[in-house]
């Protein structure tokens, strides 16, 4: 038997970790045998299902404001402190931009709920809800500027994506609620996007060439460890405790998030670092997470 303190990491791993390596390895067999399409896989989950899921995510999303300071405040803290680290190392390393992508946005969604749940229950998926609406809108429109480079803004504001979170969040906060007739399709078509994205991670990997292994490494770090530093000063100095502090400490080290790929992918800004990035990154957060779980427990 396990001791009960330990039952939350090792949840996070069997539950969580180990289903998103094994629909990367459907995209690698899938690449193994030809005939896969990346631009198109890409397109679809960047123009098509991941601006349904954002938008069905945080159309139901009940917002609570005073959490919302705190959760937001300190996903924005994160955010810029691990966007700072990451642009000294990219510019002293002479990397493109797109090696800011996996330091910067984090995986909020499928890993971060999942283990939000696991570790605090339905109280902690609801703050874990909270980080994710930060982080989806950060990701609509600073990702998509950051892999894009120039008329990166522009880019921004012409992408469904923008708009799909834009939209959800509007409802949320309106309290609006669409026909099922017409969310039905909506929810269905953003059920498709984790499994297309982490399907189109496999393909990135058994396509690109995987190096730059010791950068890859870098941008890792920055995200794991400059994300828990700057997430640790934030909670300590504002005197943040209880399941924000735990749930904030926990997606500190969330790895990179898929979608990274797919835009570093989409307007080729260093897509093989990225991939690298993310998948070494996912595995680190084996030993990451059940660490943090342990600390803040």
């Amino acid at each position: 038997m396990l001791p009960e303190y330990l039952a939350p990491a090792v949840d996070v791993v069997v539950n969580t970790i180990v289903p998103v390596f094994a629909v990367i390895g459907v995209g690698w067999l899938l690449a193994s045998r030809g005939g896969v399409d990346l631009r198109t896989l890409s397109d679809l989950a960047l123009m098509v299902t991941s601006p349904a899921l954002l938008f069905s995510v945080l159309a139901g999303t009940t917002l609570v404001s005073s959490r919302w300071l705190v959760l937001s405040g300190g996903t924005l803290w994160m955010v810029a402190g691990t966007a700072a680290l990451a642009w000294v190392y990219v510019r002293a390393a002479g990397l493109s931009r797109g090696a800011l992508l996996p330091c910067v946005f984090f995986n909020g969604g499928n890993m971060g709920l999942a283990c939000s749940r696991l570790a605090f229950g339905e109280a902690g998926l609801e703050a874990g809800a909270i980080i994710f609406v930060s982080i989806a809108l950060l990701t609509s429109f600073f990702g998509i500027w950051i892999a894009k480079g120039e008329n990166g803004i522009g880019e921004a504001l012409r992408m469904p994506l923008l708009y799909g979170s834009a939209g959800g969040l509007g409802m949320a906060l309106t309290g609006t609620e669409l026909p099922r007739v017409v969310m039905e399709p909506i929810e269905m078509l953003g059920a498709m996007a984790i499994p297309l994205m982490l399907i189109n991670l496999g393909v990135q990997l058994r396509t690109l060439e995987i190096r730059d292994v010791q950068h890859a490494l870098g941008t890792v770090a920055i995200r794991m460890i400059g994300g828990f530093a700057c997430t640790w000063g934030f909670v300590t100095v504002l005197g943040i405790d209880g399941l924000d502090r735990q749930v904030l400490l926990l997606y500190s080290v969330m790895p990179a998030a898929v979608i990274n790929a797919v835009l570093a992918q989409r307007y080729d800004s260093s897509p093989a670092l990225v991939a690298s990035s993310i998948v070494l990154g996912t595995l680190a957060s084996l030993v990451a997470i059940p660490a943090v779980l342990l600390y803040v427990g």
